[in-house]
């Protein structure tokens, strides 16, 4: 497991310059994606600080900031904590794994967003990372999980031109709620949408809304 996060921290902090040029302004393309987040911020109106989880360049983050939720955001790429600083200065964001979450308290947080970053967790370390995050959930905490609809593991090698050694696992819908009931998470929402047919890769997307009880 070391040496997995090992190499996707790796990764992610070769690609982070790139990624964040690519990435950060992508809520202005995806209204649906928009949406999500809007009722997302109703759930969790009133219950604290909220975590963008896998924050990357930290532009979810962003979104809730500027809809006045005080924010924070966690990532295990040092490079990608650097671009997200950079851009929202504003916002803190400190290091940290999501399958421990060694540095964060237990029921700090009203919400989780965690967009596609579960995407870098095996089936076999779900459960885990979930548990993870309903630790630091306060109780009545909201989590908003995203993630490709799919079964299948992609692995890539190289990415914006770099060297990466990462796996993207698909996951289907009802699978995750499995795993978010045996965390024991209670179960909200669930939403599928298909791709924008420009600017994001072509997979059908599932939104999970549950709560810490």
């Amino acid at each position: 497991m070391e040496q997995a996060q090992t190499g996707l921290q790796n990764s992610y902090d070769r690609v982070a310059q790139e990624y964040a040029k690519q990435f950060y302004d992508e809520l202005d393309r995806k209204p649906f994606d928009r949406k999500m987040l809007d009722w997302f911020i109703e759930k969790v109106d009133g219950l604290g600080t909220i975590c963008d989880l896998g924050c990357g360049c930290g532009h979810i983050a962003n979104y809730l900031h500027n809809r006045s939720l005080e924010v924070c955001g966690i990532d295990l790429s040092s490079g990608m904590l650097k671009q997200a600083q950079q851009l929202n200065p504003n916002i803190t964001f400190q290091q940290g794994d999501m399958l421990s979450l060694n540095d964060v308290a237990d029921n700090v947080f009203g919400g989780i967003a965690a967009f596609y970053s579960i995407i870098h967790v095996s089936r076999l370390l779900v459960v885990d990372a979930l548990l993870s995050m309903k630790r630091v959930l306060r109780s009545g905490g909201v989590l908003l999980l995203t993630f490709h609809i799919g079964q299948q593991t992609n692995h890539l090698e190289k990415w914006f031109d770099k060297r990466v050694c990462l796996d993207f696992h698909f996951f289907e819908t009802a699978e995750m709620k499995d795993y978010l009931q045996t965390a024991g998470f209670e179960l909200e929402e669930a939403i599928e949408r298909d791709p924008y047919p420009d600017g994001e890769v072509q997979t059908r997307r599932a939104y999970i809304f549950a709560r810490k009880p």
